[in-house]
């Protein structure tokens, strides 16, 4: 099975390039990055083919060549990049979030409903093993009587340095001048403001919470409603108290930190006991999350369980490619990412009393 890749950067570094050429069946065909340095030294590295500075030059001349595309360029960019590669009928994979604007997950969906294709958003989380013994655990539940979800991210970058040898690479200034005027222009639409520090912190914590936001759907359904949302710490925090489905209500921490530890769970409270699911640095590979389980009354046991050192970004692949096969069904779709974008733009447009989108 042919695969392309399009956008370079981290993320595609460090999980997704190694692991599709490392997979079996599974051939790195097509690279695309507008920084072509980087692109040549990759290419080298795995010995890839065809490498190209965009996607619209890889598709229109390995479009029929390709089974699949990975994309992994900012979201602003993704939804001119997948109607490509769906319009190409080509099998896509969609980093998250799939977008910054509900605009533009609206135009994928759709590319998504036209294509005889599979479609599928890349939230990785819910690919790894300790997620589904969590929700195992809390599907044995009578009862839940609270959630928490806590998310504070380090300083990435600072970290990443010392563990692996990323290829840097000079994307042209045009380029990156065009799409942090998108980014920009897309953030400040969809929270319905015109301030840009404003625009920047949801785009920061949409990239930050995507992942919690869909984990979250995942184990306890959508969100019914938001009661309250406090921005602070300039805007590197944020707050959310919301109600999920049944009235099972979870508050949701999102943070920014200077500090070396990454730090996420998500924490299920019981009238006798709590089911908590903790997560290492996901930048760094096979670092596997945990399941705690404490119940009691008179007595008390307290276990905690890694299920496996599978790496999830890995698994995320392997299900990508059994949907892509027939023998699975995508677990991730367009909709639930474009719920997503909603439900965090919703949470920006409440802090300043703008009309709620809905829909999540």
């Amino acid at each position: 099975m042919r695969f392309g890749i399009i956008g370079c950067g981290t993320i595609a570094q460090i999980m997704h390039i190694p692991y599709v050429t490392e997979l079996p069946d599974l051939e790195l065909y097509a690279l695309a990055d507008p920084a072509t340095e980087r692109v040549t030294t990759l290419g080298e590295r795995y010995n890839v083919p065809h490498r190209y500075e965009s996607a619209d030059e890889m598709i229109a001349e390995r479009g029929a060549e390709l089974d699949a595309v990975i994309v992994l360029t900012p979201p602003s960019q993704h939804a001119d990049v997948v109607e490509t590669t769906l319009g190409a009928e080509i099998d896509t994979l969609v980093e998250k979030p799939l977008s910054v604007s509900v605009a533009d997950a609206d135009r994928m969906v759709s590319a998504a409903e036209a294509a005889d294709a599979t479609a599928m958003v890349a939230y990785n989380k819910r690919y790894a093993p300790a997620v589904e013994a969590a929700r195992e655990e809390i599907a044995a539940l009578d009862q839940v009587d609270k959630i928490t979800a806590y998310d504070v991210d380090p300083n990435h970058g600072r970290n990443i340095e010392e563990v692996y040898d990323l290829v840097d690479g000079a994307v042209p200034e045009s380029v990156v001048e065009t799409t942090r005027e998108k980014q920009l222009a897309d953030s400040k639409q969809v929270i319905d403001s015109d301030d840009d520090e404003l625009a920047d912190d949801y785009h920061w914590h949409l990239e930050h919470i995507c992942h919690d936001v869909n984990l979250l759907r995942g184990l306890f359904g959508g969100v019914e409603s938001i009661d309250h949302v406090d921005l602070y710490a300039d805007g590197r925090y944020a707050t959310a108290n919301l109600v999920y489905e049944g009235g099972r209500r979870c508050t949701l921490d999102s943070g920014l930190s200077d500090r070396k530890w990454f730090e996420e769970f998500v924490r299920v409270d019981s009238p006798t006991g709590m089911i908590e699911l903790s997560f290492d640095d996901p930048f760094i590979r096979n670092s596997p999350p945990s399941v705690r389980v404490k119940r009691g009354t008179d007595e008390i046991s307290d276990e905690t369980r890694t299920p496996s050192y599978e790496e999830s970004f890995k698994r995320e692949v392997e299900h990508f490619v059994a949907c892509i096969r027939g023998d699975a069904e995508v677990r991730t779709p367009f909709e639930e990412g474009r719920a997503d974008v909603r439900l965090i733009a919703d949470l920006f447009r409440q802090t300043q009393g703008a009309p709620l989108l809905g829909d999540y």
